[in-house]
């Protein structure tokens, strides 16, 4: 708030007010007044106005000022409101009133939706668990059963569960609450876990595992890392060669974190496509033609690695391999 833009907010007040000094002043002349006497009427009445703009602009500037101040520093600018005081003249009460009455109409409706939404994902998550029940019958089922029928039918069985719980996992990852227990585990440990719960889509798609992973401790959670590891075996087996494919674990330690890395020689990921590889729903060049894909996989990985303090990258040459590489803290010497 300016001079200029007040002058100009209350130029039909000067002009209302010229026109009534005019007539002020030609009452006078007609009434015979001394020129003293005329001027001495004109100065008063233009002290007062000036007054009473000078008054006004003074109090409302204030305001405006601070208001503006508070709304450039604030990161949530929505906290604008708790941070001023109700002001003094008519159009900032007004003003300031009805904010109050927009605020209080916006947070019930905030919370109305975050309710609904809690309640969506809280049946989600149950209905996540319940479809767990079936699978694991399923699965009990099949366990006897040999044959590559039996194996196709068990690796379709897997990818289904992979997908239940990208659903959980991705519940998890946009809610602030803890899910996760952070711990000293064996990385081998939680790599061969993954390895024998992907065993039937490895098999079934003929990809090597070459398990390097020494039996190194590190700081994780088993469940949330063990999820992340098997979305990486996923896009591994579903972006593989034809010929040959396989994938390839090993860990590295020295002075800085400990490192897992998961190389597979699959058809790799465009130059052009490296930088947004974790955005969502990002699906790339190889997601459009050909595979089908969502998007979440790395994305999830991501969000649930940086949810657990872990540092994920990828790197790739095109038609040549996908390397991803995992960073954790070490913990102490445990032997596993």
């Amino acid at each position: 708030m300016n001079v200029k833009n007040y002058v100009k907010d209350h130029g039909m007040f000067l002009i209302i007010w010229a026109l009534q000094a005019g007539i002020v002043e030609s009452i006078l002349w007609m009434f015979h007044a001394k020129l003293p006497v005329q001027i001495f009427v004109f100065v008063v009445q233009g002290i007062a106005v000036f007054g009473i703009l000078f008054y006004d602009f003074s109090r409302k500037k204030t305001f405006y000022r601070d208001m503006e101040e508070r709304l450039n520093t604030l990161e949530e600018k929505y906290f604008l409101l708790e941070m001023l005081k109700r002001p003094e003249f008519l159009e900032g009460e007004l003003f300031y009133d009805t904010m109050v009455q927009m605020e209080k109409s916006m947070n019930d409706e905030i919370y109305r939706q975050i309710r609904k939404n809690n309640e969506f994902k809280q049946y989600i998550e149950t209905w996540v668990h319940e479809i767990k029940l079936p699978i694991a019958s399923m699965r009990l089922l099949l366990k006897d059963y040999r044959g590559g029928s039996a194996r196709t039918l068990k690796e379709q069985l897997a990818r289904t569960e992979s997908y239940v719980e990208q659903v959980l996992y991705y519940l998890r990852s946009q809610v602030p609450e803890k899910d996760y227990v952070i711990q000293e585990y064996s990385l081998r440990r939680i790599t061969d876990r993954v390895i024998g719960e992907n065993k039937d889509s490895l098999i079934g798609n003929h990809v090597r595992i070459f398990q390097e992973t020494e039996d190194l401790c590190v700081l994780t959670d088993e469940k949330w890392l063990g999820f992340l590891v098997g979305q990486i075996f996923s896009n591994a087996v579903k972006y593989r060669k034809g010929e040959n494919p396989c994938i390839r674990l090993w860990s590295e330690v020295g002075d800085g974190p400990v490192r897992l890395h998961i190389r597979d020689n699959g058809i790799g990921i465009p130059t052009e496509d490296l930088p947004r590889v974790f955005e969502k729903s990002f699906t790339g060049k190889n997601g459009r033609t050909g595979q089908a894909s969502t998007g979440i996989g790395l994305y999830l990985c991501k969000e649930l690695a940086e949810r657990l303090g872990h540092k994920i990258e990828v790197f790739s040459g095109e038609g040549e391999y996908t390397e991803v590489v995992l960073s954790f803290e070490k913990g102490g010497h445990v032997n596993f």
